[in-house]
């Protein structure tokens, strides 16, 4: 979105935020529990509502699941959509089939939050942010999102560097609902054990959840476990083992290990995988309302903190550490240059608020849509 009044384009959203006295929350899943967690003594929740038939009826925090169907619509009632972006656009749809209007009738979980702190607590909120110590990684996807197959080599940041990031976001930052440690493969990165101990104590009272990511092919030694063992984080390990057969024995030895360690984790099995194609995309003839449109449009809902900066796409900053993509100045927010009355700006930022209203790679860039008609089996592995 392009910053048509910056430091005020929330203003509309949390007037109508405000005369909202009940809110449903979209998403009995991950994202929803989130929210809940920090949501549940600001605002009055009247339920949840899920798509999904085996969690309707139930209850969740002791708050009855609905379908949306079930919802008896009022002027005073707000929904809060709070949903992954893997499956966001099919429930907007299906809102907006429905009768219900963005920013009049429902709020996306990230505005919402971020809009209620600023205005009514002078507080930044973010719903996310990621960060790569590390680009290394064991192995070589085709459809890798951080287009490791296109680097020269990794971008390997020393534990100086990443201290100090997290340091500067965290004097910029009131709270985080999810701070997620990604990769390259974490496991590989030499600091990963203290970048989790220096978060998971220094900072653990301003995360909600702190997370990280693994392929699932690397069994770490025991010693790292038993230093992570007591921190409050978890793991998804993604599951790859028909892409990669050879590491099934890894993988089941991986759990085996978390588990005698009581970290935290879910496995994750992804249907398939989006093809971004920045090598062969080309909209260099889009307008610059087409590329804002394009922008706006996309289902990619991260930022990537990386030295001192915030990244209006995680994507176009994965692209730029590869080397297929020259990021430009408007596409960043430099924390180092941070102030107290440039917070509603920084949460706009966050949101997805820029001087241009794209990114430089969204001329080459597929998007993350979910009709996105591109996509390929996970984790197939390109030849090196």
């Amino acid at each position: 979105m392009k910053w048509m009044k910056k430091g005020h384009e929330l203003d509309h959203v949390y007037r109508k935020m405000q005369e909202k006295d009940l809110f449903y929350i979209f998403g009995a899943g991950d994202y929803g529990r989130q929210l809940y967690q920090i949501m549940k003594d600001e605002i009055s929740v009247a339920g949840f509502i899920d798509n999904n038939s085996r969690k309707q009826g139930q209850e969740l925090y002791n708050q009855m699941i609905y379908k949306l169907q079930d919802i008896k619509w009022d002027r005073n009632i707000g929904i809060i959509l709070a949903v992954s972006q893997f499956s966001r656009s099919a429930v907007v749809k299906q809102l907006q089939e429905a009768g219900y209007v963005e920013e009049e009738d429902y709020f996306k979980i990230e505005p919402f939050m971020s809009a209620w702190y600023v205005y009514k607590y002078d507080k930044v909120y973010f719903t996310n942010i990621s960060m790569l110590p590390s680009t290394a990684c064991n192995l070589n996807c085709e459809l890798c999102l951080n287009f490791n197959p296109y680097a020269a080599k990794p971008d390997v940041r020393s534990i100086e560097q990443v201290k100090a990031d997290i340091d500067l976001f965290f004097n910029c930052v009131d709270y985080v609902m999810l701070f997620h440690v990604s990769g390259g493969e974490p496991f590989l990165y030499p600091h990963f054990a203290e970048v989790i101990e220096y978060l998971g104590t220094k900072y653990r009272h301003q995360i909600l959840t702190l997370r990280t990511v693994t392929n699932g092919t690397v069994v770490p030694k025991d010693e790292l476990l038993q230093r992570l063992s007591g921190i409050d984080f978890e793991i998804t390990v993604d599951d790859y083992r028909e892409a990669v057969p050879d590491s099934k024995e890894d993988f089941a030895r991986l759990i085996k290990k978390l588990e005698k360690y009581h970290i935290k984790y879910e496995i994750n099995k992804a249907e398939a995988w989006i093809d971004l194609a920045p090598t062969v995309t080309d909209h260099s003839m889009w307008t610059e309302e087409q590329l804002t449109t394009h922008f706006d449009n996309c289902a990619q809902t991260w930022q990537e903190l990386r030295d001192g900066k915030l990244y209006s796409c995680n994507y176009d900053g994965y692209a730029t550490v590869a080397g297929i993509n020259e990021q430009q100045k408007e596409e960043v927010f430099d924390l180092r240059s941070f102030a107290p009355e440039r917070k509603k700006e920084l949460v706009e930022f966050r949101l997805g608020y820029n001087d241009k209203g794209y990114t430089n790679l969204c001329r080459h860039c597929r998007g993350f849509y979910m009709d996105n008609p591109v996509t390929g089996k996970p984790a197939a592995q390109e030849k090196r």
